[in-house]
């Protein structure tokens, strides 16, 4: 019989250490071609939906073989429900069974922050601790406490589409990362005096301007992974540097990207410099003035995170522990 871990189980087993720990695992065996992954596949749905296919093979190391996430991604969801549900199929996990199925939101919602949390501990000035949130759902969420973690943050801005989920999200702050938070009524209002910006929203046409930005900060742009999706102007590209999780993804995946490499904000070849390319002990953001980590997620990331979460169930069983 299949083994399947629930979101529950998911989020019980793995931490925001933990997570930053994976996500550079991930990031370098990209980088350094140990992955064999292609290019996402998106299949656009009538009803405000998409589905993503993403394979993937680990070619070495402790997180070697094959997976596969498909999920669906709906947007438009209530402020705080799921966005993404799917499973991610991990293979030959002699461990337990020889296919293991992982929720893949869970994972992803984990995977996802801590991406940014991992370049906003390389990118970001060490003594950052204003951030602006555009965005008021799961990720705005998830990528607070991971902000929480890698930077000693004492204000927080944000702004949404709706002033009842932006009002939520205050709430939800206050109770679990004891944090006030100071609601804003447009994306250039929230980032005025920002060090780090994260951006979290499914817009489809841009929020945030080159013109919003201070002079420095670090900002993590997140939501609009696939095309027809659009956070940042491709204005903002000018006069920054350029960081990604994957540079041939963010240019077949990425409509800001892409528009600023068209009108030559960015260079057509070299536009951008891969996360895993950097020295975890090195921090860049030196009188840098604004770098931008554009991530629009690798199944490499899916699989390292799922293999580990696995592990760690096993031990929990071996442990005595009563999670199923």
């Amino acid at each position: 019989m299949m083994l399947h871990l629930d979101g529950s189980t998911v989020k019980s087993l793995i931490n925001v250490q933990l997570s930053l720990h994976l996500s550079e695992a991930a990031f370098r065996l990209h980088s350094s071609g140990q992955v064999e992954q292609p290019l996402r596949t998106v299949i656009k749905g009538g009803d405000n939906a998409l589905m993503g296919v993403m394979p993937a093979y680990i070619k070495s190391g402790p997180y070697q073989g094959f997976g596969l996430k498909s999920v669906v991604v709906r947007f438009g969801e209530a402020a705080g429900g799921p966005s993404h549900m799917g499973t991610i199929l991990i293979y030959d996990e002699a461990q337990v069974t020889p296919v293991v199925a992982v929720d893949a939101g869970a994972v992803t919602e984990i995977r996802t922050a801590a991406a940014s949390a991992h370049a906003t501990r390389l990118l970001a000035a060490p003594d950052a601790s204003r951030l602006a949130i555009l965005g008021t759902g799961l990720q705005a969420r998830a990528h607070l406490q991971a902000m929480q973690a890698v930077r000693p943050i004492r204000y927080v801005s944000v702004w949404g589409r709706s002033n009842e989920a932006c009002r939520e999200f205050a709430a939800w702050s206050a109770q679990h990362c004891d944090l006030p938070v100071s609601i804003c009524t447009s994306a250039a209002e929230a980032v005025r005096d920002a060090d780090i910006i994260c951006t979290t929203t499914a817009a489809r046409s841009p929020i945030l301007f080159h013109a919003d930005l201070p002079v420095r900060c670090h900002i993590n742009a997140i939501g609009a992974s696939a095309p027809g999706f659009q956070e940042l102007h491709e204005d903002v590209y000018q006069d920054i540097t350029l960081f990604t999780d994957c540079n041939r993804s963010v240019l077949a995946a990425s409509d800001c990207v892409i528009k600023a490499v068209q009108k030559g904000l960015l260079p057509q070849s070299g536009c951008a410099t891969e996360i895993g390319t950097l020295c975890k002990d090195e921090i860049l953001q030196k009188n840098r003035g604004i770098t931008v980590f554009k991530s629009v997620g690798l199944a490499v990331q899916d699989l390292v995170f799922s293999r580990e979460i696995i592990r760690q169930w096993v031990a929990s069983r071996c442990n005595g522990s009563s999670l199923t």
